[in-house]
């Protein structure tokens, strides 16, 4: 269904690393991320080994599975990290390496592609951009999907198949969690969409995504404030009440300890990154 395949993009742009870029994983780091990396050098620590980030290659990375990134001296790198919204494709890009790369001759097309929404006019010499727009942010998704298409050609059919199954006997269920999020409804509420006992519903949640549904839902939530955050004016008040929480003090202490940076300064940090 095409709805399995939608996409909830969390920021974007051109960056400059330095040495400062070196840290542990956070928070942050927990979504879906491309990078066309253009000079210097950088590494990733990855559940599983290292990986060097180098130009002249296109890079999908798990921040799931990311333990700590490094820079030594510089890196100049394009980059888009976003989130699935449906549970059907996280499952199918978790069943991919932390890291997967391809020549960057081999997709000439999304390199120029994310040269022109992030760079205006597209010349050697071109600022990063600073503004965005819904047509931007379309040609993103649409830059994103055909990445995906690709990486998703890889995977063992037959795992997918036994998978299905399962995933569309509680599609009713994961749907309800996705719309209803800002709530945080009951497991008893969620269990129910399916005709499930809450415990049993809970132990197959679990044993699917490897999460438990109130920290999807909460996972959810924070996406959405981290966008916002992000691609918005909205004040922090106004960010709180859009994700479903009452008390604005409230949200900035989950926010910050489930980030590890509070709501203005993962703000004040996408800022400097895109205008870097």
């Amino acid at each position: 269904m095409i709805d399995d395949f939608n996409l909830v993009l969390l920021s974007g742009g051109f960056y400059r690393c330095d040495p400062t870029w070196s840290k542990p994983a956070t928070g942050i780091d927990q979504c879906y991320k491309v990078y066309f990396p253009v000079g210097g050098r950088a590494r990733l620590e990855m559940a599983g080994g290292c990986h060097a980030l180098v130009p002249q290659r296109v890079y999908f990375i798990s921040g799931f599975r990311l333990r700590r990134q490094l820079c030594p001296r510089q890196m100049s790198v394009y980059w888009v990290h976003f989130v699935p919204e449906s549970l059907y494709l996280r499952y199918l890009l978790d069943q991919l390496p932390p890291v997967v790369s391809w020549p960057r001759r081999s997709a000439a097309a999304s390199y120029r592609e994310i040269c022109e929404i992030f760079e205006e006019p597209f010349t050697e010499q071109s600022r990063p951009r600073k503004d965005s727009s819904p047509a931007l942010d379309c040609r993103i998704q649409a830059l994103l999907l055909g990445l995906i298409s690709r990486l998703l050609e890889t995977l063992d059919q037959g795992r997918v198949r036994a998978f299905q199954p399962e995933y569309y006997r509680l599609k009713a269920a994961f749907d309800f969690m996705q719309s209803h999020f800002r709530e945080n409804p009951s497991l008893e509420r969620i269990a129910g969409q399916v005709g499930l006992a809450p415990n049993y519903f809970h132990r197959r949640f679990r044993a699917l995504f490897g999460t438990t549904p109130f920290n999807f839902m909460l996972a959810g939530r924070l996406n959405q404030a981290r966008r916002l955050l992000a691609g918005t004016e909205l004040s922090i008040k106004e960010v709180a009440a859009a994700v479903g929480y009452d008390d604005p003090p409230y949200f900035t202490r989950v926010f910050t300890r489930k980030m590890h940076v509070a709501p203005s300064a993962y703000r004040a940090a996408i800022r400097r990154d895109r205008e870097t």
